[in-house]
């Protein structure tokens, strides 16, 4: 019915503009680069692009954005897909460095921490997201770092300098992006060495943040720059923890001293080097990137436990030690409602980040086009001790000791012909994971520990063409061939039980897209796209102890595909002063991977294979008010039944909750110039979710539920001098007390919820001065 749909549009469109002309001429003025600026009077430009009022022109209206989501420049409101921009003054004015700085900029974009840690991240796009951080899964959102994949959310929480742009692409783009980027990509476009000088930045903030970042941007020759970047960043811990409070005596039987004063503490530095040739015809860009970070992982409160919890462990009442009703240790008295600000857990706990990156992109002018080649290695060593259990007693703490290194290389064609633009493309990748997994239950040493690995060998090609019917309408066709090959290794040293595997998967992937300009202001597209997201084996699959062999045999899963149909519009009116832009979308997901905790462990998971629809739309505008007033509006919605399927051993299984996938978001903002300084105001509202995939009215795992929330921040932008920008700053303003993800342990582990807190209230100024 979809592509009866999406066809439908295209012979109308085209029966339409039958008997109008093709201006060659035009057309290929539009497809090239340099004539973009000046057709900024006769497009639409797109609200989806987040300006400042740095960025703002004279006229007070809305400037256009250029932006790279299709691999070649193009205006962001004649891209026929669902795409917002941050442009290069909001991402200083709103001091964006990181993932999680850009979460809700977006509609149907959630993005934040995952469960316990400050590094690895949780995405989901339109109800579809990677919910489990082990190094051997695969994302359903594709992250890129000036062209280079970034294939995992472990580690991906790291400090980025010298940003120009941040595109956010939603739904499928499984043509130009490929495998994990079903449900949207994510690109960091860094700004490239000019020879503009030096850069200083700083800030200073409550919890004793401190952070200071130093660019030198030098000419070498005509044609040949360099740019260093440096930056430290250090904040105390928003949660102090202390002895027990209650006075439980120390030892295996009792509570244990406290090693660590505080929780979710911060203490990073980064740095970047690029040379960078630009010449006629010839550009050369060879970057080195360092990320180091040191900290401790926020705090997992204690929020809900079985009132007989020890008992589903034989670890309740012990004759002639424990009086009757008396408990080995009385977790019940650490259960807590709301943000702490004090805790008291025993383990050492840490989270620490190491990142190496090379990138070498050359690209050149031919007769055919631009040909690009991007090659890139990255390697990652990361280690993290969680305390799960919110208390200072020996229960349940874990270690994940991570090595990671990955390799790619893409080569493009990028050109045009007449009113024929394309792009032809070729990318390879190869990485490999290992994962050291010790785990400490009941004051017992690693029992449970494991170990995992995975490599991936994949390479794709690629083609995507524009074909203008006319100055007017254009279809875009896309095919992407996907081979991958995964070796994966898993063991349990305590009970002897390991096992290897490997597995082929294949994928073709197809974009078809009917845009039309249907007035000078006005533009509308349908769409049809695929994605698809790489299979793989279970790396936190459990043991069955009944037979001491894995549960489900170290079977592979299969690969998730999705088929999405969306239709949008982009205008602009009122001479560029107001900008709307819509997309409805229909996904149908097969083969979705869903990771379902079973609470066996730390790290003990199920895979399962289901089939969904995701139904939504997305609505983004932007207005001036008047010549010194400005508003945003980004509202998205999802319409999400339940889901069916298998697990990797055929048992069936119907779950009704989708992971970070709130019907409703919103996200508003309000500028105002005065004299000497603008006040903006954001405003975030999302409605109620769930943390994890558990049937919702199951009361056993309500606790993956979270409410909520409406959080506003402030800053106040100065300006002092040409060089001087000051900027006053609060997050959190209304001090909102919400929960942002948890782990449900689930009636198997006495119900024992870990729950994590967003930050509260923090207040900051930040300074950059151009040298």
């Amino acid at each position: 019915m979809k592509k009866f749909l999406i066809f439908n549009f295209a012979f109308l469109i085209a029966f339409v503009n039958a008997d109008a002309p093709v201006d060659a001429v035009a057309v290929a003025k539009q497809s090239n680069d340099s004539s973009l600026a000046s057709q900024a009077e006769s497009r639409p430009v797109s609200i989806a692009a987040y300006e400042s009022e740095s960025s703002v022109g004279s006229s007070g209206g809305i400037e256009e954005v250029v932006v790279t989501a299709s691999k070649r420049e193009q205006s962001l409101q004649d891209a026929p897909i669902a795409i917002t921009a941050l442009t290069e003054s909001t991402i200083e004015d709103l001091n964006i460095t990181s993932l999680t700085d850009v979460q809700s900029m977006a509609p149907n974009v959630h993005i934040l921490r995952a469960p316990g840690n400050n590094t690895a991240s949780t995405i989901a796009i339109r109800g579809n997201g990677t919910m489990n951080p082990a190094i051997t899964w695969e994302n359903a959102v594709a992250m890129y770092v000036d062209g280079v994949y970034i294939g995992k959310t472990q580690g991906s929480l790291f400090d980025l300098v010298d940003l120009e742009r941040v595109e956010l692409l939603r739904g499928p783009q499984g043509t130009l992006y490929g495998r994990n980027a079903l449900a949207g990509a994510i690109n960091f476009i860094s700004r490239k060495p000019s020879g503009e000088g030096g850069r200083v930045k700083a800030t200073i903030g409550n919890y004793g943040l401190r952070s200071g970042q130093f660019s030198y941007d030098a000419a070498l020759g005509e044609k040949l720059f360099t740019k260093l970047t440096v930056m430290k960043k250090s904040r105390d811990g928003y949660t102090q923890n202390y002895a027990s409070p209650y006075g439980i005596a120390q030892g295996v039987f009792g509570a244990n001293p406290v090693v660590v004063d505080e929780l979710d503490t911060i203490d990073m530095k980064a740095s970047r080097l690029v040379f960078s040739y630009q010449g006629d015809a010839v550009n050369v860009d060879l970057a080195f990137d360092n990320s180091e970070q040191n900290n401790t992982p926020p705090y997992g409160h204690l929020t809900r436990l079985l009132p007989n919890w020890s008992d589903v462990f034989g670890v309740g009442e012990i004759p002639g030690v424990l009086p009757p009703g008396g408990r080995l240790w009385p977790l019940e008295m650490f259960v807590v409602d709301g943000r702490q600000e004090r805790a008291s857990i025993d383990s050492p706990v840490t989270e620490q980040s190491d990142i190496d990156g090379k990138s070498l992109t050359v690209s050149f002018d031919t007769s055919f086009g631009e040909v690009k080649a991007i090659y890139s290695d990255r390697e990652l060593q990361w280690y993290d001790h969680n305390d799960y259990d919110g208390s200072p007693f020996p229960i349940f703490s874990t270690i994940r000791d991570t090595e990671y290194t990955s390799e790619s290389f893409e080569l493009q064609l990028v050109g045009s012909r007449d009113n024929l633009n394309y792009v032809i493309g070729y990318f390879d990748f190869t990485d490999e994971a290992y994962t050291d997994n010790p785990q400490f239950p009941f004051a017992l040493d690693n029992p449970e520990g494991q170990q995992y690995s995975g490599d991936t060998d994949a390479e794709a090609f690629y083609a995507q063409i524009d074909y203008s019917l006319n100055d007017k309408t254009t279809i875009t066709a896309g095919i992407r061939e996907t081979d991958e090959k995964k070796d994966g290794f898993k063991t349990y040293s305590a009970f002897g039980v390991s096992a290897s595997s490997t597995a082929d998967f294949s994928n073709t992937s197809t974009t078809f897209i009917v845009s039309h300009q249907l007035t000078d202001n006005t533009n509308v597209y349908a769409k049809l796209a695929e994605g698809f997201k790489g299979g793989g084996f279970n790396a936190e699959e459990q043991v069955d102890f009944a037979t001491f062999q894995l549960k489900d045999g170290f079977k592979a899963y299969a690969p998730e595909t999705v088929e999405s149909t969306e239709f949008g519009f982009k205008g602009v009116y009122l001479d560029n002063r107001l900008a709307v832009n819509f997309a409805y979308f229909m996904n149908e997901h097969t083969d979705m991977q869903v990771a379902y905790f079973t609470a066996a462990g730390a790290a003990s998971s199920e895979v399962l294979n289901a089939s969904a629809e995701i139904d939504g739309m997305e609505l983004e505008i932007q207005a001036y008010l008047s010549d010194t007033s400005r508003l945003n509006i980004n509202f998205g919605y999802l319409d999400i039944g339940g889901y069916t399927g298998n697990n990797v051993a055929g048992d069936g299984f119907s779950l009704q909750a989708f992971p970070y996938s709130p019907q409703d978001t919103v996200f508003l903002t309000y500028e105002k110039d005065f004299a000497n300084f603008t006040l903006r105001l954001d405003h975030e509202h999302v409605s109620e979710h769930y943390a994890f995939p558990y049937n919702s009215k199951d009361p056993r795992y309500e606790h993956s539920y979270h409410a909520g929330r409406d959080v506003t921040n402030a800053r106040l932008i100065m300006k002092p001098s040409e060089n001087l920008d000051l900027v006053v700053w609060i997050k959190n303003l209304n001090d909102k007390d919400y929960t942002y993800t948890n782990i449900p342990f689930g009636p198997a582990f006495g119900n024992l919820n870990a729950t994590y807190f967003a930050p509260p209230r923090t207040v900051g100024v930040d300074l950059r001065y151009k040298l």
